[in-house]
């Protein structure tokens, strides 16, 4: 048995040495297949003209690499300074404004607000006067403005005892 895997191991071995020479002998003549080749493509070539292989190029195993365009140094970022807070708003009450009454009929309710100018009837979604107010709302407490954001109230006016 052991005479036997060794002539197998022997001959595999001689095969081997074989077929390795032949590659190695086919990679040191490029010029063989030159000729051939040659012979066969062009039939109008003369003897003066040679003919040109292409360099041989293998695949990339392992990808192409990816060539990183420079990019253009980017401006520098404007930094705002920290703003400091607005100041509150005066009351609506400093305005001028004073709710004198509110009327409810059924789903539609109205607000009197007198001024020094005058007096004036608002309904939800009225501006009051030039000064941006919204009306939002009116319930029982009073006139509910929207000034900016902000929900603020025109309520009645306390009487003081």
């Amino acid at each position: 048995m052991r005479v036997i895997a060794a002539l197998l191991t022997l001959s595999f071995l001689a095969i081997a040495i074989w077929l390795g020479q032949g590659l190695w002998q086919q990679l040191l003549q490029p010029e063989a297949g030159a000729v051939q080749l040659a012979a066969v493509r062009a039939t109008g070539v003369t003897d003066q003209e040679e003919v040109v292989l292409p360099a041989r190029r293998w695949p990339a195993l392992f990808g192409t690499p990816k060539v990183v365009e420079p990019q253009p140094p980017q401006p520098p970022q404007v930094v705002q300074e920290p703003q400091p807070p607005a100041p509150p708003m005066p009351p609506i009450e400093s305005l001028g404004y004073r709710l004198k009454g509110v009327v409810r009929n059924g789903s539609a309710d109205w607000a009197l607000v007198t001024h020094p100018t005058g007096d004036i009837i608002l309904r939800i979604g009225d501006s009051l006067g030039e000064s941006g107010l919204k009306v939002e709302a009116i319930d029982a407490e009073g006139l509910w403005l929207n000034r900016g954001g902000e929900r603020v109230l025109l309520g009645f006016e306390t009487q003081s005892q």
